[in-house]
């Protein structure tokens, strides 16, 4: 308890508080909190802790009743919720009104092992492993680079011996992902377009741009490719060749639509391309193997100048909430590489988005027909986390292209994987115009460009629309400097006494996500949001050091671009015990 300095030291009652949900899933509505809080002297400020994050609690209709809410978007765990009333001699009640419980929609009973995983068997089972370290005690363990992570292969009836080792997080199905393309059909006649091409041709070629192709090879013996030196690198994660093969077809029929060359080229038949094999001859592979290749790819990235992925793969089904597929693909992108997923064929369903395409930071395709019309099968959003996906469509019905195995076949597929190659294609395009741009700085030009198609608003059919290259790169100069900016942090006062009330303001423009503050100092670190409350660019938290331990702070302001885009500012704050 922390006391004021006038002669009322008596603290605030909290009495009769509630939550309306004590257990959620990531993506479902926020929980109300509620508590009633009385003081002789006035209450001055209520708040909600749940975790590390700092809930501002208001009493709308001054009947002494403070409602606050609490998002779904933490760690999944169990948290107790602590009520923190201060009146206004600085008096600081705190209750603990009851817990809540984020669950992950992969284990909800809570025992950091997938439901699907079968534990009562003795059969061998492939798992993911996510942990603070490396298990190198593990034998046969492999472990990831780009996130905190092994793949190994257990007993089932061995699963919930290693869920309980010091330092795992959880125990994840190493699941199978496929190419997501089915065969189409030639078109008896030509069916004029009335969605932007990417393939008509344009001044830039992609001259200078290295992208790297995760799929199932390249057969360099068909005429699109030959004679042009576009391969810079090939790495087999499947039989551990050296020279560029394709024993599938799903890979030569997506390099064509980004590089080819000939009768039928390509979007930007410069490019080279860093080969990757890691599907099978069936076009398939394991989860495990698809975070193998990113990893080599981020390993390589400056070896060979790698700056986009082109990734026509996913789950065979819809995702429940946020995968490991997900994270790895969002921390590439931070790491600077434009990463083009498919959004899947699980269409027409609501909801039916497969992994990676529901990772946040990726340009996320869905297929469309030249008339701009949705492929049935093409995946819709919205995400787990109820945000809008796909991010746009471009062509993927009966998109003709290169044919493995032969030397001048081509021959027609469709699918969102079709789609993904193009828009990555014309993201090589804008990189060769405007070297300097980042990821996010590309999202947002192809996603803001795009032909609007079904609502208004963007929507989890068509996104924000058909992709058109021609408008991007019309207007990539003046688009790709627009991202979401954080000008300045300010703090109404960087001394204080503890009590003493402090306002956190930022100024942030542009497409903002959002805008939060993370105060870090001794022994202890919270999180509150900022709010625009004036629509004026001004974001602003409210900070009740009454909560702090005296001593040297540090506050973080973070915005998060609704295309990717992560921002950061520091200022240091201190703190004086009460006299």
């Amino acid at each position: 308890m922390l006391k004021g300095s006038s002669a009322d030291e008596s603290t605030p009652v909290i009495y009769g508080g509630s939550i309306s949900t004590l257990a959620m899933r990531c993506g479902d509505p926020r929980s109300e909190i509620n508590a009633y809080v009385f003081d002789p002297s006035g209450v001055r400020t209520v708040y909600a802790m749940v975790g590390r994050r700092v809930n501002l609690m208001l009493d709308l209709d001054k009947d002494n009743r403070y409602t606050g809410y609490c998002g779904s978007n933490l760690p999944a765990g169990i948290y107790p919720v602590i009520i923190i009333a201060v009146d206004k001699d600085g008096n600081t009640a705190r209750k603990v009104i009851d817990n809540i419980t984020i669950q992950d929609p992969n284990d909800m009973d809570g025992d950091h092992i997938e439901d699907t995983l079968d534990r009562k068997t003795s059969e061998d089972q492939k798992v993911i492993v996510l942990h603070d370290g490396n298990l190198t005690s593990e034998p046969g363990a492999s472990n990831f680079k780009i996130l905190p992570g092994s793949s190994l292969t257990v007993p089932g009836n061995k699963i919930s011996e290693l869920a309980k080792t010091k330092g795992v997080k959880g125990v994840y199905k190493d699941q199978k992902l496929k190419v997501l393309a089915v065969p189409g059909k030639f078109s008896g006649s030509e069916v004029p377009f009335k969605v932007d091409d990417p393939r008509k041709g344009h001044d830039l070629k992609g001259d200078g741009v290295i992208m790297a192709l995760i799929d199932t090879g390249i057969d360099l013996h068909h005429a699109s490719f030959q004679g042009s030196n576009k391969i810079i690198a090939f790495k087999d994660f499947v039989n551990g060749l050296t020279e560029p093969y394709d024993d599938n077809g799903h890979g030569t029929h997506c390099a064509s639509l980004v590089a080819g060359g000939g009768e039928v080229p390509g979007v930007a038949p410069d490019v080279k391309l860093v080969v990757v094999k890691v599907m099978d001859r069936d076009g398939a592979c394991y989860l495990s193997d698809a975070i193998k290749a990113l990893d080599w790819c981020l390993e390589n990235k400056d070896k060979y100048g790698i700056k986009i992925i082109s990734f026509s793969v996913g789950g065979e089904g819809p995702s429940e909430g946020n995968s490991i597929l997900d994270d790895a693909c969002n921390n590439v992108v931070d790491k600077g590489i434009t990463m083009v997923v498919a959004a899947g064929n699980s269409g027409p369903y609501p909801a039916s988005i497969v992994m990676p395409g529901d990772a946040s930071k990726v340009i996320t395709v869905g297929a469309i027909d030249n008339k701009g019309v949705i492929f049935e099968k093409s995946s819709r959003g919205p995400t787990p986390e109820g945000e809008v996906k796909p991010d746009l469509v471009t062509l993927g019905v009966d998109v003709v292209s290169a044919m493995a195995g032969s030397v001048n076949d081509y021959s027609p597929v469709s699918g969102t994987s079709m789609a993904v190659p193009q828009v990555s294609g014309s993201a090589a395009l804008i990189l060769e115009a405007e070297p300097d741009l980042k990821p996010a700085d590309i999202k947002r030009v192809l996603v803001k460009t795009a032909d609007d198609l079904g609502d208004p608003e963007p929507d989890n059919v068509y996104g924000s629309g058909s992709l058109n290259l021609t408008r991007a790169l019309e207007e990539m100069g003046r688009l790709g400097s627009m991202g979401a900016e954080l000008k300045a942090v300010d703090l109404s006062i960087t001394s204080a006494t503890v009590g003493d009330p402090v306002v956190i303001e930022a100024r942030a423009y542009g497409d903002v996500k959002e805008v939060k503050s993370v105060v870090r100092g001794p022994g202890d670190s919270m999180e509150m949001s900022m709010d625009d409350f004036d629509n004026n660019g001004t974001y602003s938290t409210w900070l009740d050091t009454s909560l702090l331990a005296p001593g040297s702070y540090e506050i973080e302001v973070d915005l998060e671009g609704e295309y990717g885009e992560a921002v950061s500012r520091k200022v240091p704050f201190h703190l004086r015990p009460r006299s």
